[in-house]
């Protein structure tokens, strides 16, 4: 590997197990096709266009699933800028519906971009000449890569979510909701996956389009039929946790919790990236954050006890959720400040986080500890320094449960 060919400039984070990427000769000409997914998107579909149209990509698809509002009469409209509609069957999986977009593509770069996102100018000016970069690459036949996708009114930007891969590689979907890629074959593998410098804007998470989608409504069907139907893969339960947090009631979360935990036991193998222990961590976390919100205080700390359990060791996770439980209920002393620090500056604990690897949840933690043992002034201060954090448990870095 040389600096000359390797594409540095673009690769932000590798995530594991991927802990290295090897490149080789000069970068050479591919296609480049970006697929949008749409149904009913007359809102933000002509928004999505404009930011790819003109910018040099090969092709451009609007993979249409069934509209019936005005989506299809504007997608059409941007045929004479080189738009190619499609329509395809909605068979209630959108792995289904990503992998039927791509064999229309066939060969080259596949670039998803959902119709609620869009890029700015410098990301879709700069789309080509990074996917070039990146042909220098060994193995791209099992290398998918995540932009940076940052969300309107949010205070953060997801890393790792997998859009842009090669069409013409083993790489396909599964899932009929929360799809992940994999290396299809007689036995699934996972892939390996790369972070890119590119950044997506989407605003799909506003409450007032989340509420005219009805998208939790949908996902929670979804994931329901999934359980049911593959039920040794984790995926589903978690995304049940995360989804249907503020629907779901105690026994529902703590089954969910409970099924996951049998499930990291035995680790079943389901050509996912992530394996049956981190969705675990991941949805005891996010449990901890419901039955916060439920005044569970007990159950809060159990969980925390087995996030212990699963690190094998010192948990910030744990500790944060701890913390805010004695916060609660008044089990806490002065020392858990001096703790919350200690945890705060070992960057190797905080990275493992499954609830934030940037430490931000801790950040909040110190402030309310300091308002509670300290001073209001001295809380506000050290607010001052830090990104804000959100949560079910805090808003904006200032504690909700009180």
């Amino acid at each position: 590997m040389t600096d000359q060919v390797f594409p540095s400039r673009w690769i932000q984070r590798l995530f594991p197990p991927l802990d290295s990427l090897d490149a080789d000769g000069v970068p050479v000409g591919c296609p480049v096709s970006v697929v949008v997914l749409a149904k009913d998107e007359e809102r933000c579909i002509a928004r999505c266009l404009d930011s790819v149209v003109g910018v040099g990509a090969d092709r451009v698809l609007v993979v249409d699933t069934g509209s019936v509002d005005g989506t299809t009469a504007i997608v059409e409209q941007y045929r004479r800028h080189g738009v190619e509609p499609v329509r395809a069957p909605w068979a209630d999986s959108f792995a289904e519906v990503r992998n039927f977009a791509i064999e229309a593509v066939g060969a080259g770069w596949v670039v998803f971009l959902d119709a609620d996102e869009w890029l700015d100018r410098p990301a879709a000016e700069e789309l080509v000449a990074c996917l070039q970069s990146l042909t220098v690459l060994r193995g791209l036949d099992r290398l998918v890569f995540a932009p940076i996708i940052r969300h309107v009114g949010r205070d953060h930007a997801m890393e790792d979510v997998p859009r842009i891969f090669r069409a013409d590689s083993s790489i396909r979907y599964r899932g009929a909701v929360h799809e992940y890629p994999v290396c299809s074959g007689p036995v699934d593998e996972p892939v390996g996956m790369a972070g890119l410098n590119l950044v997506f804007h989407h605003d799909g998470y506003e409450p007032t389009v989340i509420a005219a989608k009805d998208k939790r409504n949908r996902n929670i069907r979804l994931l329901n039929a999934a359980v049911k139907d593959d039920a040794d893969n984790p995926r589903w339960p978690y995304f049940m946790v995360r989804d249907g947090l503020t629907v779901l009631d105690r026994a529902h979360i703590l089954d969910l919790c409970e099924t996951l935990k049998e499930l990291a036991e035995r680790n079943p193998g389901t050509g996912d990236r992530l394996n049956a222990r981190q969705y675990y961590r991941r949805a005891l976390c996010i449990a901890c954050q419901g039955l916060a919100v439920m005044g569970d205080w007990a159950t809060v700390r159990g969980y925390a006890d087995e996030l212990d359990r699963v690190d094998k060791g010192d948990s910030p996770d744990a500790h944060y959720f701890r913390s805010v439980a004695g916060l609660a209920d008044g089990g806490l002393t002065g020392s858990a400040l001096l703790r919350t620090v200690r945890l705060r500056r070992d960057e190797v604990l905080i990275a493992n986080s499954a609830v934030d690897g940037s430490g931000r949840h801790l950040d909040a933690l110190i402030a309310a500890l300091l308002e509670r043992f300290k001073s209001a002034s001295e809380a506000e201060r050290y607010r001052e320094m830090c990104a804000p954090w959100t949560d079910e448990i805090f808003e904006r870095s200032r504690l909700r449960l009180r």
